[in-house]
Protein backbone atom coordinates (compact mmCIF):
# COMPACT_ATOMS: atom_id res chain seq x y z
CA UNK A 1 0.00 0.00 0.00
CA UNK A 2 2.93 2.32 0.65
CA UNK A 3 4.00 1.84 -2.96
CA UNK A 4 0.58 3.00 -4.15
CA UNK A 5 0.85 6.15 -2.02
CA UNK A 6 4.28 6.82 -3.50
CA UNK A 7 3.00 6.29 -7.03
CA UNK A 8 0.06 8.65 -6.52
CA UNK A 9 2.43 11.23 -5.02
CA UNK A 10 4.81 11.03 -7.98
CA UNK A 11 1.99 11.28 -10.53
CA UNK A 12 0.42 14.26 -8.76
CA UNK A 13 3.78 16.04 -8.56
CA UNK A 14 4.41 15.31 -12.24
CA UNK A 15 1.07 16.87 -13.21
CA UNK A 16 1.81 19.91 -11.04
CA UNK A 17 5.27 20.23 -12.62
CA UNK A 18 3.79 20.24 -16.12
CA UNK A 19 1.22 22.87 -15.11
CA UNK A 20 3.92 24.96 -13.44
CA UNK A 21 6.12 24.84 -16.55
CA UNK A 22 3.16 25.89 -18.70
CA UNK A 23 2.58 28.85 -16.41
CA UNK A 24 6.25 29.86 -16.53
CA UNK A 25 6.18 29.73 -20.33
CA UNK A 26 2.98 31.79 -20.35
CA UNK A 27 4.50 34.44 -18.09
CA UNK A 28 7.61 34.64 -20.27
CA UNK A 29 5.68 35.32 -23.47
CA UNK A 30 5.67 38.97 -24.52
CA UNK A 31 2.02 38.75 -25.65
CA UNK A 32 0.85 38.03 -22.11
CA UNK A 33 -0.76 41.04 -20.41
CA UNK A 34 0.13 42.30 -16.95
CA UNK A 35 -3.03 40.98 -15.28
CA UNK A 36 -2.57 37.62 -16.95
CA UNK A 37 1.00 37.46 -15.69
CA UNK A 38 -0.12 38.25 -12.14
CA UNK A 39 -2.78 35.55 -12.36
CA UNK A 40 -0.32 33.01 -13.69
CA UNK A 41 2.19 33.83 -10.97
CA UNK A 42 -0.51 33.32 -8.34
CA UNK A 43 -1.39 29.97 -9.91
CA UNK A 44 2.30 29.07 -9.92
CA UNK A 45 2.55 29.82 -6.20
CA UNK A 46 -0.55 27.66 -5.72
CA UNK A 47 1.11 24.78 -7.60
CA UNK A 48 4.19 24.98 -5.37
CA UNK A 49 2.01 25.05 -2.25
CA UNK A 50 -0.03 22.09 -3.54
CA UNK A 51 3.15 20.12 -4.23
CA UNK A 52 4.36 20.74 -0.68
CA UNK A 53 0.97 19.70 0.73
CA UNK A 54 0.91 16.53 -1.37
CA UNK A 55 4.39 15.56 -0.17
CA UNK A 56 3.51 16.10 3.47
CA UNK A 57 0.21 14.22 3.12
CA UNK A 58 1.99 11.29 1.47
CA UNK A 59 4.47 11.14 4.34
CA UNK A 60 1.59 11.12 6.84
CA UNK A 61 -0.23 8.37 4.96
CA UNK A 62 2.92 6.24 4.78
CA UNK A 63 3.38 6.60 8.54
CA UNK A 64 -0.22 5.60 9.19
CA UNK A 65 0.00 2.61 6.87
CA UNK A 66 3.13 1.33 8.61
CA UNK A 67 1.30 1.20 11.94
CA UNK A 68 -1.50 -1.01 10.55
Amino acid sequence: MGTLVGLVRVLALLVLAVVAMSLVIGVARPETGVLEKVGMLLLLVGCVAAAAKISSMAATWRGRLRHH
